[in-house]
This record gives C-alpha cells, structure tokens and sequence, in this order.
C-alpha cells in the first residue's frame, strides 16, 4: 500500500465498513445493533466467538476524530458487546483491540482467547493477515454461537445500561 492509497483509505474511500454494510457477507454476520455501533460475529472462528464492533454513523479512522457524546456511547456499546460475547463463549481471557491498519474505519476486535489456544499468551495478529489461521463453523453452530450471544444481551443488557 503506499501513502496514496493508504490516504484514501483514511478519508472512507470505498469503505467496506462504512454504513450501511450486508448483515451477512464472507466476512461477518450481524449479532446486534446497538446505539452507535454494530456487532458482528466474524466469519473467522479461529477464537470461537470472535467479533467486530463497528461504529456505524459516519467515517472515522480513529478514537480522537469523534465527538464526546459518540465517544461515550461507544465505550457503552463495547462494554455491552464484550460483556455478552465473554458470558456466552465463557473463555480464559478476552483481547478488545482497535487497531485500524488494514481498513481505517473504527472498529473494535472481541476475541475469546482460550488457555492452550494456538497463540495464547501472545496477540492473535500474524503478518502477512494470509498467514493468519482461518477456521470456519458450520451453518448450525455458526447460528449457536450468535443467539449465545443475543441470549446474554437480551438478558443483561437493560441491568449494565443502567448502571453505566
């Protein structure tokens, strides 16, 4: 990528993250929509229970390019979200990482890690991304895991927004 491309990334150029975005494609499937984001289960169950939280209104590269009130109501969603996906996936630790490079639209990573997981102790992240493990679920336990994660949401979520 050279600084060209790279800018036209920044400035949401043929974003693929940019709302609206398919509830479904090769790379997530829709789990909740929440104030300011929406959470996706990746495709990519590597780390079962992996997910993506995109801020939805707008495009922005990073944390300092929102407003206060979105600010706010992001960190609200991503509590929410990591909250559900570590109560259904029950895992030994939770990694919550925005990182950005590859697609400069803000979004959050939840991965479950589990002790003895392939990479554990370590970040999930290879270079290059092809090198990355790619594990795929099958239709029914795909569907599982999201209503795992709709179930805590629709459970606890009234009693943690209250108290946020």
């Amino acid at each position: 990528m050279d600084r060209t491309d790279w800018d036209r990334r920044v400035s949401g150029a043929a974003c693929p993250l940019c709302a609206p975005r398919p509830e479904s494609n090769d790379h997530w499937d829709l789990v909740a929509v929440f104030s300011v984001s929406s959470l996706y289960l990746a495709k990519n169950q590597t780390y079962r229970g992996q997910c993506q939280l995109t801020f939805d209104p707008r495009h922005v590269a990073r944390l300092d390019e929102l407003t206060p009130d979105e600010y706010a109501a992001l960190a609200g969603d991503l509590y929410l979200a990591q909250h559900a996906v570590a109560r259904a996936m029950n895992p030994d630790h939770v990694n919550v990482e925005s990182l950005g490079n590859v697609v400069p639209h803000l979004h959050w990573h939840i991965i479950p890690r589990y002790f003895g997981d392939a990479r554990w102790g370590l970040p999930i992240w290879t270079t290059p991304l092809s090198a990355m493990p790619d594990h795929r679920l099958g239709e029914t336990e795909r569907a599982n895991v999201i209503e795992a994660i709709r179930a805590v949401l629709e459970r606890d979520a009234e009693s943690i927004a209250g108290g946020l």
